[in-house]
């Protein structure tokens, strides 16, 4: 018998079984394979970056649409949209790059 299968009987309780720990497994095998490749991360990477593009074609489009108002009121509305998210892109960034050390 190999040490997988010990550990495996070792942790296995008396009412395991069925089909929910059938599914248990196989989601933790999953997730174990898309953790083991930074799929997790790539996806969160991708998922800002595309949020800066929305967001930017809406500031855009916003701009457009109001310039009857001061340069002074857009660029504040303009700050007050992309100063968080900066934020927010800057935390996902340099969580990427650690991950990827």
């Amino acid at each position: 018998m190999s040490d997988t299968e010990t550990l495996q009987e070792q942790t296995r309780r008396s009412t395991d079984g069925g089909w929910p720990c059938w599914l248990a497994l196989r989601l933790s095998q999953f997730w174990d394979w898309v953790d083991d490749r930074d799929i997790d991360k790539q996806i969160v990477s991708i998922a800002i970056l595309y949020g800066t593009y929305r967001i930017t074609e809406w500031l855009f489009h916003f701009v457009e649409s109001h310039m009857d108002k001061s340069g002074l009121e857009l660029a504040a509305v303009v700050a007050a949209i992309t100063v968080p998210w900066s934020a927010l892109q800057a935390a996902v960034v340099a969580f990427y790059f650690k991950a990827r050390s």
